[in-house]
């Protein structure tokens, strides 16, 4: 069923001039264009179950209402009941225009300019971190990726027993863990925290003109270390369409140009202390992520065969990275 305006909470009935069509779709949502009048909004309708999704819709709903102007998109309406005229959750959020740019379109001066629109978003800080709905007070008072990897490692080993035991993931799982560890220290100097998206990987982000970005699918935001939305674009590690390559030298220039904008440097700390954490961050996700891509190789026949390459290529392309950066 495509949404119309009063089904989705908008306050109007659909009339001639309404326009639906399909965004996209993810593991989690499929987003559709709702046009009626000069209005505009998108709607993120659950493909799963609530209880299913990765984190609750309410999370990504308040993220959005603490998110700068321009940013990203604006939160409307939140259905959580598949008890509705769709027959499923859904969200209902602003349109935010711009396209997707695979890594070779990505200039030197976009990213500076992302890097400008991350400090923009980290603008408000916190004394603690954790989930948004979480009241402040019971909010952590450190980032533990450390605790947090070994955490998502269990959980894998109850959901996924099978991917846990293919070969070199036990082995570089115990070389990852350790790493992250010792990066433990440089997590543990944090003096605030900021409104971070959370997954800003390259499909996240939205460009329009040459240098105008915005950030869209909050899902995974939260009160965390800026240095992770740093990290998520892109490294020594990347697979295609996710990640910017990046020397280290432009991972530098990309910190340096960060720390310039920010309104909170000292408290996000050294050039030398976000690279540290944006290593961390970046190791962190390529392990994760290949695991989710290697489940995805195991349980999803429907696959398609373009599909089926893609993951299998990310996997061994991270496996052997990780294995080579870890020897």
């Amino acid at each position: 069923m495509s949404p119309a305006p009063a089904a989705v909470g908008l306050g109007s009935s659909p009339g001639d001039g309404d326009e639906v069509r399909l965004l996209g779709h993810g593991e989690s949502f499929a987003a559709w264009l709702l046009e009626t009048g000069e209005q505009r909004v998108v709607v993120r309708i659950a493909q799963r179950p609530v209880e299913e999704l990765p984190r609750p819709m309410r999370e990504e709903f308040h993220g959005l209402s603490l998110v700068p102007t321009g940013i990203g998109p604006q939160a409307l309406v939140l259905e959580e009941s598949a008890d509705n005229p769709l027959g499923a959750p859904y969200m209902v959020v602003s349109f935010v225009p711009g396209r997707v740019l695979p890594p070779g379109q990505w200039t030197p001066a976009l990213v500076r300019a992302h890097a400008q629109q991350m400090a923009r978003l980290h603008a408000q800080r916190f004394d603690r971190c954790g989930e948004l709905t979480t009241p402040e007070e019971e909010r952590r008072e450190t980032v533990d990726i450390a605790g947090q990897f070994a955490a998502g490692l269990e959980w894998w080993v109850d959901n996924h027993p099978g991917v846990m035991n293919e070969p070199d993931v036990p082995r570089l799982a115990r070389k990852v863990g350790a790493y992250l560890q010792e990066a433990q220290k440089t997590f543990n100097r944090l003096e605030s925290f900021a409104l971070i998206h959370g997954d800003l990987l390259l499909p996240n982000i939205l460009v329009e003109g040459d240098t105008t970005v915005r950030y869209i699918d909050w899902e995974w935001s939260e009160i965390g270390d800026p240095a992770q939305d740093l990290a998520y674009l892109g490294g020594r590690i990347t697979v295609d369409p996710w990640h910017l390559p990046l020397t280290r030298a432009q991972t530098r220039d990309l910190i340096e140009v960060y720390l310039a904008a920010s309104e909170h440097p000292a408290a996000t700390g050294t050039v030398e202390e976000v690279m540290i954490r944006c290593d961390a961050w970046e190791v962190y996700e390529r392990f994760l992520t290949s695991l989710h891509h290697r489940s995805l190789l195991v349980d999803r026949g429907d696959l398609t065969g373009q599909e089926r390459d893609l993951y299998a290529s990310a996997v061994a392309h991270v496996t052997g990275e990780l294995g080579a950066r870890f020897e």
